[in-house]
């Protein structure tokens, strides 16, 4: 009795898989379904929350310096390596609204490296405007725009 409700229980399981990967939807469908609104980023986000999430999300590929080279990163052997999140020329000229659409909606959406999660499926906009936040003290040198 008892091994006919396992396989009972095992084929039920198998058949509700295949039923949900039915409605799974590709990178690109999710991209459409999640327009990104290009309005000015205007919240400040808290560098102190966001470091927590960056150790959390970031680092295995940007490292825990913000240099790009995380665990994963060359492991993977990448190309392109992950962004030096340090190198303040490049990281203080671009605009907040930059950085929250690419962590929001992933490199890929913003022709960079395919290797970029899309974050916004798993943090609010709230986390995203801290990981920014903190990702502003990483550069050197130090980022003084708005």
């Amino acid at each position: 009795m008892r091994r006919y409700l396992f396989m009972g229980l095992v084929i039920t399981l198998y058949v509700f898989g295949f039923v949900i990967s039915l409605y799974a939807i590709s990178a690109d469908e999710f991209l459409d379904k999640v327009k990104f609104t290009s309005k000015a980023v205007t919240k400040k986000g808290d560098p102190a929350q966001g470091k927590v999430l960056y150790a959390m999300f970031c680092t295995n590929c940007h490292g825990e310096t913000g240099d790009g080279n995380g665990p994963v990163a060359g492991a993977a052997k990448m190309d392109p390596k992950p962004r030096n999140h340090t190198e303040g020329k490049y990281m203080n000229a671009r605009k907040g609204e930059d950085l929250f659409k690419i962590v929001k909606l992933g490199g890929k959406a913003v022709d960079k490296s395919v290797y970029m999660p899309a974050f916004g499926v798993i943090l609010s906009q709230e986390d995203i405007l801290d990981m920014i936040a903190f990702m502003r003290t990483l550069a050197v040198p130090p980022y003084s725009g708005n």
